[in-house]
């Protein structure tokens, strides 16, 4: 009787031979050991496979020309044009996106800190950014100003 390391290293020689060819020994062993019968049956299947994929029918001469007929013909345009047109058709979206952002940000007034930080020791920077009111033109100038002196 072969043992299962004999059978596997055996394995692709034995699956080429038909069932009736097996010699004996193998098959006793294979009558009593499942792994190696599973081991052999997914061999042959493979080995079947690999034959079946080998005889494979050649296409018809005129298959490449009607296939190549069938493809759209190359377009005369600049493929550029293309993706500039797409790009300007969402100039509208992008604006009105812009837009309900800026409505959004004037629309929510949201508070400074007060009463946390005492102001009466703040440069006018630092005013500009606590205050929860926009910021006028001259308080700008004044700490853009006072920040240049250091």
């Amino acid at each position: 009787m072969e043992s299962c390391n004999e059978v596997i290293q055996r394995i692709g020689e034995l699956a080429a031979v038909p069932v009736a060819e097996i010699p004996a020994r193998v098959g006793e062993h294979l009558q009593g050991c499942p792994a190696c019968t599973r081991a052999l049956a997914a061999a042959r299947l493979a080995r079947g496979l690999l034959a079946a994929a080998a005889v494979a029918p050649e296409p018809p001469a005129e298959f490449a020309d009607r296939v190549l007929a069938a493809l759209p013909a190359p377009r005369l345009g600049r493929p550029d044009t293309d993706l500039w047109r797409l790009g300007w058709g969402l100039v509208p979206a992008f604006a009105a996106m812009a837009a309900l952002l800026l409505i959004l940000y004037l629309g929510s007034a949201v508070p400074g800190p007060a009463g946390v930080v005492p102001v009466e020791g703040l440069s006018s920077g630092e005013r500009l950014v606590l205050e929860a009111s926009p910021a006028e033109p001259d308080a700008i100038l004044a700490a853009v100003m006072e920040g240049s002196e250091t």
